[in-house]
This record gives C-alpha cells, sequence and structure tokens, in this order.
C-alpha cells in the first residue's frame, strides 16, 4: 500500500486488472482520458497486486468520481460494440425521438397488453452501412404478444445516419431496453 500512496501522490495512476480479458479497450480509454495505466496481469492472484489496486481503485474514485470506471465500462462497450469507431451512428433527433417514435408506434392492445404483466424487453439491432435497421431480435423477452410487438414496431424504425470508421461507413450493433408499460408509453409519446 506504501508503494500505491507514494505513486498516487506522484501523480502515477495504475491499476492491476487480473483474468482474461477479451478486450483492452478499458485499458484505452482509462489511458487516453484520464492517464491511467490498466496493466493486465493475467489469471495469476498476486495479493500485493491486488492490495496495490484496491487503494487505487479508492484514490481514482476520490479524484475523478465514484463513478468513473462504470462511466468507462459504459463507454468501452459503446466502443467494443460499434468496433473502434469514429462516430457513433445517430437517429435522426437523437435517442429522444428514437425512444419517442418506438414507443408512439408500439400498439399495446395488438400486444393484448395488461396492466399486471409490465416489463422490460432488451431488443438487439443492425445498423447497416446504408443506415437501415437490420437484424432484429429479442435478447431478454417479456411475453411472446409483446416480444412480437417490439419486433414489429423495430422493423418500422426509418434509417439512421450510419456509424463511421476511417471515413467509411460500418455496421454497428444497438441494445435498447423497451419497457413494455402504458405509463412510460404516455412520459414518452406526448
Amino acid at each position: 500500500m506504501d508503494n500505491a500512496n507514494a505513486d498516487f501522490q506522484k501523480g502515477i495512476y495504475k491499476i492491476y486488472i487480473s483474468g482474461l480479458q477479451s478486450s483492452t479497450t478499458f485499458g484505452q480509454i482509462l489511458k487516453e482520458e484520464y492517464g491511467i495505466d490498466a496493466i493486465y496481469s493475467g489469471c495469476l492472484f498476486d495479493e500485493k497486486l491486488d492490495c496495490y489496486s484496491k487503494f487505487m481503485h479508492t484514490k481514482i474514485k476520490e479524484k475523478f468520481g465514484q463513478d468513473i470506471f462504470e462511466k468507462i465500462t459504459k463507454k468501452a462497450e459503446l466502443v467494443d460494440i460499434c468496433g473502434g469507431c469514429d462516430k457513433q451512428a445517430v437517429f435522426s433527433g437523437g435517442e429522444k425521438e428514437l425512444m419517442k417514435f418506438i414507443y408512439c408506434n408500439l400498439d399495446l392492445k395488438k400486444a393484448n397488453y395488461s396492466e399486471n404483466n409490465t416489463g422490460v424487453i432488451f431488443l438487439s439491432f443492425v445498423i447497416d452501412t446504408t443506415g437501415v435497421v437490420t437484424g432484429i431480435k429479442i435478447i431478454k423477452g417479456l411475453i411472446p404478444p409483446y416480444d412480437k410487438e417490439v419486433i414489429r414496431v423495430a422493423g418500422l424504425i426509418p434509417k439512421w445516419t450510419p456509424a463511421i470508421k476511417n471515413e467509411k461507413s460500418i455496421i454497428q450493433q444497438k441494445i435498447l431496453q423497451i419497457k413494455f408499460d402504458s405509463k412510460t408509453k404516455e412520459i414518452h409519446c406526448r
């Protein structure tokens, strides 16, 4: 812990990440945006490194905000889903307009909606290089009529501005949480 404290006092920020990593995007964002080195230590557990990292995690949260690691995790997931794109795919009018489109087109009666049966549906789709929504599927559904209605509405979503990488349009996967209830529909569809 003395080494971690000394490093922190000198402005040297490092964390050790153990386990197998499928992506190093998290570490790249830490370094680029905050000057924090992420050192991947593999599957071997080292008590000293663990102690160092726990101390450094606490100090980094104090300096950069308690939610720094959650923010970076979300950003890394987006970058990985986008394949490291330079610009994310964009729905005309942004996320607020996308949700308005979805909720205004949801036909609760058609799905035999009941106030006693609400919840969240996880929807996945791909925006192709021309901005068209394809590959629509439910990752986690509720009941078949609700899932079917969400898929129907997703098929109506108009063209997006596609994601860009190296000045070329690329495909991008999107995952949305659609809360299937009348109150949420009212809020978004005004």
